[in-house]
Order: C-alpha cells, then structure tokens, then sequence
C-alpha cells in the first residue's frame, strides 16, 4: 500500500462542493501539496497522503462529511457519533438498521434501505436531489464508507456478489476494481452492493476505543484497507493473477491447488456471495481495461491475450461486463 494513488477524478469531485459555493480552491490544494494544474488531466494520480489531506482539509473548510452535495450539510462528527452508537450491536444486520436510523436523522437527502431476498442481501442508497450530485460521487463515496465500515465492524471484507448503479459506464470505471471489487452493472434501477446474507448474523467484534481511534484517522482507513483480506474469493482471484491470462484454470485445478474438491471450493465461493466463473469474469474485465488503456494494442491483440476464441466473443462478453463495446470504451477513455 506504500505505493497506492488515487484518480484525479476523485480529487476534482472533492473540490466540486467547494466551487458550488465559490469558495477558493488553489489555497486549499496548495496546503494539501497538490499542484491545481496537476489533476486537470484525466489519468492524473495523487499519492495518498496528499488526497487524504485534501478530504481533511475539504471536511474542515465546509463542516460538512457530504461536501457540500446534500441541501444541507451533514456536520463533521455525525459518522464519529452514529458509529459510536452501532459499535454496541449485537450483530451485522442491528449495525446496518440502526445506522440507516441514525442517517435518516442527520440528513433527509441520503436515502439508504437494507433488503433480503433469498440468500443474498442488498445495501441500496439514493440520492432525492441527484442533480446536487452530478457525477455520482457522494452515492459512489457512501457506498464505498459502508461497505468498508460494517465489514471493519465484524472484523471481515464482505465480499460483494455484484453492484448496480443508476449512472451510465464512468470514465473512471477501471478504479472500480479497487473501490468495488465486483462485477459491476449500470443503468439499473438502484445503486445497490449485494452480498450473502450470512454476514447479517456475523456478530460486531470492534470496541469503543477501536471505534474512536478508526475516526481519528478517517479517511484514511476507509481509502485505505489494512486488514489482510484472507476470504477465499481473494485466494482464488490472487491465484489466477499469476497465471498466464489466456489459460485460466478449471474450477478442479483450483481446487487441487487449495486442497479441497470441486465441491467444497464452490460450496465456500457461494457462502461468500461468490463463484468461480464470476471471479474469472471479474479479472479478466479488469484485464481487460487495463488493456484497453494502452492504444498500441489491437483489439484482437488484446482478445488473444485473454484467451478468447475470436474477437467478437470478446467484444461480447466486454459489453456484458462494462455496458460498452471495447472500442467504445477506448474512445470514451481517450
């Protein structure tokens, strides 16, 4: 994590609510060492701790943990205040219930809903004023912060089955693979995280005084994970990184690998919300887009290099993925 950046994109959207109010933003960059002509260009990065110190700085100077993208503003100490509550839960589910709770207090904006249906569960958050939030940031940044916050709770990464999101393909998609490690779907109907529903149960292994210190470095442990993720989703997904993209593994192979059947491994993969083909389908679209990202590349050279049969299946199975063609996708990018 020594060597983690984060998109301009992201530093853009955090100065957006500052802008609204025609607040200077060049002094507040300049504190936070950032260079304003630097995050202009769209593949721009910032290091971690000068993006850390532009949220701080961008908290302070507003009061405001929404950023200025609600009709009014949530005060700096409302997260501290309703984690410190839901620390004291008995379980995942009475965490998420009681937050929602809490949110529906501190802000009338933020819409947020818990639902279960079979075995999965799903976390879903609209906005009432989506025009306060023109690129999606503030839903995409809380759904990041709950994920991470409830998973840190219970003293696990929640693995994500899939997501949904209302907003078409973003231009900043491919940092999706960091800020929701799932197969991602837009131009849905919610902006939803789902997952197993046997998280719900799992019981909140987190103090008071752990709670108070994760606040005090807020953003940083919700930007940045810490905890070892030893879920075998990201065993098997770490495993078929270092192998060769255009020969991936049988599901069998796998599980020789990890000393268990076929059977056992998928039996785990689905108690996780997961399941080898989709853990496949997941590094390959991310493959994908780094691939994408380098125009020297053909799109035929790029469908080899992942192991598809011929062009079209790729461009197919890309469009499933993202919602776009491959060349769409580039051109988008560029």
């Amino acid at each position: 994590m020594n060597h983690l950046t984060f998109s301009s994109h992201y530093a853009r959207a955090i100065l957006h609510g500052l802008e609204k109010k025609g607040l200077p933003t060049a002094e507040l960059l300049r504190r936070s060492g950032i260079d304003g002509d630097f995050i202009g260009p769209p593949r721009a990065r910032l290091p971690t701790e000068q993006f850390i110190r532009l949220f701080r700085m961008t908290w302070k100077v507003l009061d405001d943990e929404f950023m200025g993208r609600t009709t009014e503003p949530c005060q700096v100490g409302h997260f501290h205040l309703m984690t410190s509550l839901v620390v004291h839960s008995a379980n995942l589910e009475e965490v998420i219930r009681q937050s929602i709770r809490c949110y529906r207090l501190f802000n009338q904006d933020i819409q947020i809903e818990l639902s279960v249906e079979g075995e999965e569960a799903a976390l879903t958050m609209s906005h009432r004023h989506p025009e306060l939030d023109p690129d999606q940031f503030l839903i995409e940044w809380l759904l990041m912060v709950w994920h991470r916050l409830v998973g840190w709770l219970i003293g696990r990464k929640i693995v994500l089955s899939h997501a949904t999101f209302t907003h078409s393909l973003p231009s900043h998609f491919d940092e999706y693979r960091f800020v929701f490690p799932c197969q991602c779907f837009f131009n849905r109907e919610r902006n939803s995280l789902h997952f197993s529903k046997a998280y719900l149960a799992m019981p909140v292994t987190r103090t008071p005084a752990e709670v108070d210190e994760f606040i005090l470095s807020s953003p940083r442990n919700l930007l940045v994970w810490t905890d070892d993720d030893d879920s075998l989703t990201t065993q098997v997904r770490q495993r078929l990184e270092d192998m060769e993209q255009s020969r991936l593994p049988t599901l069998g192979r796998i599980a020789e690998q990890l000393n268990m059947t076929s059977n056992t491994l998928s039996r785990r993969l689905r108690a996780e919300g997961s399941a080898y083909q989709k853990i496949k389908d997941n590094l390959r679209r991310d493959q994908a887009v780094t691939l994408l990202l380098r125009p020297n590349l053909t799109i035929t050279e790029i469908s080899s290099q992942l192991g598809f049969a011929e062009p079209g299946a790729f461009s197919r199975a890309f469009k499933h993925w993202t919602g776009l063609s491959p060349l769409a996708y580039r051109k988008q990018d560029s």
